[in-house]
């Protein structure tokens, strides 16, 4: 059977790249200003996701309701193509590889707290457009720091974040979101290649480009090449198998689709460009917030905690759709984002520090308490007083100046009490309000 797909060419395809950012309270004004536009769904999608999506999940992410998160739009970008390549590091044995790309549309998700999502969809500059062509891409395209070659720019970080994110960083030790995002965006790949033979094929070609490995190594026993019995688990645990014509893999950093005949239509672009790569961006919104949480543990108060279940309450679905395909996808997506794990270590982080929050409040207590007991022992502050009054004749200080001095001392005292048992909801109140 002919396993050599190398040369094949690529029909239709879809190229995503998603990532993180914090914005201001401001931005959604500047975007505005700047040809970015409300996303507004279309009649017919919105019927159409009515009978597909539960309600929660198609409010927040399939929707027009005036409630839902803000969503921005805008179609293209400069006329001028980004040049994304990478120097071959062993020019004996490796070609650097050069692609220049064009931003047909970006997406920005803009919800609570400053946390946003943006979503770039890419098209490469090629009418005839080869495999190797399209790996090379999605490899170049999915690394912050690749080198490009566009105005004043040389990171490819650096382009998304002046000309997308309109000035807003995703890198440095003073970006929060930096903390979190790592290295790489997100890839969303579907592609329609209309000379594959057989399942094997597709399969073979899945993993290649799924993993972002060499043509013709991920599956073939090549030295380079994956080992089988791991093969043979991501076939098990991450491929989406359904029909004949196409199979998907779910990574923890990449979502592909490969098949033949399945982006000849503009209702099969639509899908899978809006409603299948709809239910992995809602997934990264998921891994994302819990990495922020994860991050935060630290600070992990009452509130931070009240405001992780709700948004538990708000945005966490086991169910997404009443369709078995959208289902079984968002279940194999989630499983390789590992959500679960996540969410079951953050519940475990929480509980901790819950219970170590409980132990000081408790601490506290019982010194208060242990004081309180001290002061009752007092059979009345008559004694208080005459010991006072001995001790300013023992001084010979003036009344007045005495008087000041000893009240000042107690109020500092009562301060010192105060702080002790309420510091770290004052502390917490001055946090919120910086």
């Amino acid at each position: 059977m002919n396993q050599d797909y190398t040369q094949y060419g690529i029909e239709n395809y879809i190229l995503k790249i998603s990532g993180v950012f914090n914005y201001t309270s401001t931005f959604y004004a500047t975007a505005l200003k700047n040809s970015y536009e409300p996303l507004v769904f279309s009649e017919s999608n919105v019927n159409f996701c009515k009978d597909f999506f539960y309600p929660n999940l198609r409010k927040e992410f399939f929707s027009n309701n005036n409630d839902r998160h803000p969503i921005l739009i805008r179609k293209g970008t400069a006329n001028t193509p980004v040049n994304l390549f990478q120097y071959a590091y062993n020019s004996t044995t490796e070609k650097a590889k050069s692609i220049d790309i064009t931003v047909a549309e970006s997406r920005l998700d803009l919800f609570e707290n400053g946390f946003g999502m943006f979503s770039l969809s890419l098209r490469l500059t090629t009418d005839q457009l080869a495999l190797a062509t399209f790996s090379d891409a999605a490899f170049l395209a999915r690394n912050f720091d690749t080198t490009i070659a566009y105005g004043s720019y040389t990171k490819w970080h650096e382009y998304i974040e002046n000309e997308v994110l309109l000035g807003l960083s995703t890198r440095g030790s003073t970006i929060k979101v930096d903390e979190y995002s790592g290295s790489k965006y997100k890839l969303y790949m579907v592609l329609d290649v209309p000379q594959l033979e057989d399942k094997t094929q597709i399969t073979a070609l899945l993993f290649d480009i799924g993993t972002l490995s060499r043509l013709g190594s991920a599956v073939g026993g090549a030295p380079e090449g994956m080992d089988d019995t791991y093969i043979k688990k991501l076939i098990k645990n991450n491929s989406i198998e359904v029909f004949n014509n196409w199979q998907g893999l779910a990574l923890l950093d990449t979502y592909t689709v490969v098949g033949k005949s399945i982006l000849n239509a503009d209702w099969k672009k639509e899908t899978y460009g809006t409603i299948y790569f709809g239910i992995y961006y809602y997934c990264l919104f998921l891994k994302y917030s819990l990495f922020k949480f994860n991050f935060d543990i630290a600070d992990l108060d009452e509130d931070r905690r009240e405001d992780f279940q709700d948004f538990l309450a708000k945005y966490y679905f086991n169910y997404v759709s009443y369709n078995f395909l959208p289902t079984e996808i968002y279940n194999k997506i989630r499983a390789a984002l590992d959500i679960e794990k996540e969410l079951q270590l953050l519940n475990e982080k929480i509980v901790a520090v819950g219970q170590k929050i409980q132990e000081e409040q408790q601490d506290r207590t019982n010194k208060i308490l242990g004081i309180v007991t001290v002061l009752s022992s007092l059979s009345s502050a008559q004694p208080v007083y005459d010991y006072l009054i001995i001790g300013q004749k023992i001084l010979g200080w003036n009344v007045a100046f005495y008087w000041t001095v000893t009240i000042s001392i107690v109020l500092l005292l009562i301060a010192g009490i105060a702080f002790y048992v309420f510091g770290r909801n004052i502390l917490k109140w001055i946090k919120k309000r910086k």
